[in-house]
């Protein structure tokens, strides 16, 4: 039997001390309230109402059960509640570029912190936005220039990087060119801009790099946010812009169940 379901017919006669006010307060018929309570009797073995002609009164067991049912409902509704919430909260499936690096996580802790579930995958560029047209991701965060066409894409970002250690004398760490060629390229020029001509290493793990940089084998980029530039520029040290953009797929191809538009907002304040 539905357990739940008889219960609250239970307590709502329970409550009007009256079949007729009890059924007229759950919408229904008489005759079935009745008989749910019947039901509800027979599979507990216990009488819970005595009745007559004049009044409805619970019996000790009905007055024992009646506590009991009241939490079990409220349990029940608390339950059907937060399966609606859980509904609502969509996890986004987020690609970010691999060389975000630091800021990896401060932009995934302010998309949290907006109520945004999100399921993070790193790597480069081109992968990113070739597991965006298959459908394995929903929303991209990748490195400019790289084709986005056939997508919907947000204004681009830039955020600036300082290469540290400053010392001309030591190659430079950066992701493998095939990350996100054209944006690679405008990093090496930007690069030669400054003057700074030491070989650049290709190295696709974040951490080999982080290493390598930490030992003073090696310098790197490192990105901030513009509130951190401040910091960035200490020493004078040299500023190369990186550029980034989010995509998402067409409307006719993406999620009806994921407001996209939001979660690209929460990217463009997270780098801003």
């Amino acid at each position: 039997m539905d357990l739940v379901r008889h219960l609250r017919l239970f307590v709502a006669v329970a409550e009007h001390r009256h079949f007729g006010r009890a059924a007229a307060s759950l919408s229904m018929a008489q005759p079935p309230l009745s008989q749910g309570v019947q039901r509800l009797e027979r599979h507990l073995g216990q009488r819970l109402f005595d009745r007559d002609a004049r009044r409805v009164a619970l019996t000790a067991p009905g007055s024992a059960l009646l506590p009991a049912a009241r939490q079990l409902l409220a349990d029940a509704d608390a339950l059907v509640e937060s399966s609606r919430r859980w509904s609502e909260r969509r996890c986004v499936r987020l690609g970010l570029a691999a060389d975000l690096d630091t800021l990896a996580g401060p932009v995934l802790a302010h998309l949290v912190g907006t109520g945004i579930d999100v399921e993070p995958v790193l790597a480069g560029s081109t992968e990113l936005v070739g597991r965006l047209r298959d459908g394995d991701l929903d929303v991209v965060l990748v490195r400019h220039p790289v084709a986005l066409d056939g997508l919907l894409t947000g204004d681009v970002i830039t955020v600036s990087a300082a290469v540290v250690p400053d010392h001309d004398d030591l190659p430079l760490v950066l992701p493998p060119r095939s990350h996100h060629p054209a944006a690679h390229d405008q990093v090496v020029d930007a690069l030669l801009r400054l003057g700074r001509l030491a070989p650049v290493h290709e190295i696709a793990s974040a951490q080999e790099r982080s290493v390598r940089v930490e030992a003073g084998l090696a310098c790197g980029l490192r990105p901030a946010l513009p509130t951190q530039e401040g910091d960035v520029q200490e020493g004078g040290a040299d500023l190369v812009p990186l550029r980034y953009r989010a995509a998402v797929p067409v409307i006719s191809e993406q999620r009806p169940d994921l407001d996209h538009a939001a979660v690209v907002s929460a990217l463009h304040e997270a780098l801003r």
